[in-house]
C-alpha cells in the first residue's frame, strides 16, 4: 500500500510548484496531506487546497504530454483536459446543483481556450476498504444515472473533442493501431477481430447512445458519507455504447470472482433474447478493443518483453468468442 505524500514531498517538482503558484493566486494553500490522489492517466496533477474556515476543494492541474507519451491510438495530448473542461461546462448549464449528475461542483475555471486547471467541489469519501465502501447498487446508480444524461447536448460543442465509445469507433481506433499490434496478433487474429467487430455493429447498430464515463473504475467513484456515489475525472467521457461503462468497471476490478459475476448478472437483469444479445455484444466489444489497446501499449513500451502479453492475448480471445467462458452462467 502506498502512503500519502507530504507537501514537502510534492513541492520539489515544477509543475507542483506552477500549481501552488495558482493556489496562491486563489488564496487556498494546499492541504498538509494529499491522501495519495494521482492522475490515472498522468495527465493531470491533482491537489487537494483548503480555504479560509478549512473549506476543502480539489485543484486538478493539467500537466503537458511528456515527448516519449504513448497516448491512445488517434488522441492528442491537449484532449483530456479539453475533454474534462467542456464537460464541466456543459453541467455548468444544465445541471450546476448536480442534482441529476453524480459529479463534483465547478468553483473555478482557469482562464484562456485551453485552461490550465480547473478548481472543483472536494468530496469526502467515507473511511474504509473500497470493498465495504463500494457496493453494488452504487455502482448501478451511477450507470443508471448517466444513462439517464440527455446526449444531444454533448454533441457540436467547440473545443470538445468527445470521445465515441461504440464498435464503430472501437474499429476505427483498432485499425490506426494496425501496424504496432499486428506483429503481436498475426494475420489470422487480425482477420477475426475485423469480422468481430463487422458481427458487433450489426448487433449493436441503432440502440440508442448514452453518456459513457470512459473510465469507470474504482479509483473514480467517490462515495461519501452518507453514501452518496459520485464519479470523478471525466477526461475521457464520451458517448455510445451503454455497457461500456460495466465492461470497463468489470474487467478492472480486484473483487472476488463470485461478486464479479453477480454484478455481471445484475447488469443482464431480465434482459432476454435479441436483448441480451446485445448486451453481450456490448460488453465483449468493449473487452476486445480494451485488451487490442493494452497489446498495442505493451507492444510498444515493452516489445518482446511484455510481460502482461499472454493475459492480454488471453482476454482478447474470450472477448472475440464470448459464450460461457467469458459469460458463466
Amino acid at each position: 500500500m502506498s502512503r500519502s505524500p507530504t507537501l514537502t514531498e510534492i513541492t520539489s517538482d515544477p509543475h507542483h510548484q506552477a500549481a501552488l503558484a495558482v493556489l496562491g493566486e486563489l488564496h487556498l494553500r494546499a492541504a498538509d496531506r494529499q491522501r495519495g490522489l494521482i492522475s490515472g492517466h498522468r495527465t493531470s496533477l491533482p491537489i487537494i487546497a483548503e480555504g479560509q474556515g478549512g473549506r476543502q476543494f480539489l485543484l486538478k492541474y493539467y500537466l503537458p504530454s511528456p515527448p516519449d507519451a504513448v497516448l491512445p491510438a488517434g488522441a492528442r495530448p491537449d484532449d483530456y483536459a479539453r475533454r474534462e473542461v467542456g464537460f464541466y461546462r456543459l453541467l455548468d448549464s444544465i445541471d450546476p446543483e448536480r442534482r441529476d449528475i453524480p459529479a463534483p461542483r465547478t468553483i473555478m475555471v482557469g482562464p484562456g481556450d485551453l485552461p490550465a486547471w480547473i478548481l472543483l467541489e472536494w468530496l469526502p469519501a467515507a473511511v474504509g476498504p473500497t470493498e465495504e465502501v463500494i457496493g453494488q447498487d452504487h455502482i448501478a446508480t451511477l450507470l443508471q444515472r448517466l444513462s439517464a444524461v440527455p446526449t444531444e447536448r454533448l454533441l457540436g460543442r467547440r473545443s470538445f473533442p468527445l470521445e465515441h465509445w461504440d464498435p464503430i469507433g472501437y474499429l476505427d481506433r483498432i485499425r490506426a493501431m494496425y501496424d504496432s499490434v499486428l506483429y503481436t496478433l498475426g494475420e489470422a487474429r487480425w482477420r477475426h477481430v475485423q469480422r468481430f467487430f463487422a458481427e458487433a455493429v450489426r448487433w449493436t447498430d441503432g440502440r440508442k447512445h448514452v453518456l459513457v464515463h470512459g473510465d469507470f473504475t474504482e479509483s473514480n467513484i467517490v462515495v461519501t458519507e452518507e453514501g452518496k456515489p459520485f464519479l470523478v475525472d471525466f477526461e475521457c467521457v464520451g458517448i455510445g455504447n451503454r455497457d461500456h461503462d460495466l465492461a470497463w468497471f468489470w474487467i478492472h476490478s480486484n473483487r472476488h470472482q463470485n461478486w464479479k459475476r453477480e454484478l455481471l448478472a445484475r447488469w443482464f437483469g431480465n434482459t432476454v433474447g435479441s436483448d441480451r444479445i446485445r448486451a453481450e455484444w456490448g460488453i465483449r466489444s468493449a473487452l476486445a478493443y480494451l485488451a487490442i489497446r493494452r497489446l498495442r501499449w505493451g507492444y510498444l513500451t515493452q516489445g518482446d518483453e511484455d510481460t502482461r502479453q499472454g493475459a492480454n492475448l488471453a482476454l482478447l480471445d474470450a472477448a472475440l468468442e464470448g459464450g460461457r467462458e467469458l459469460f458463466p452462467v
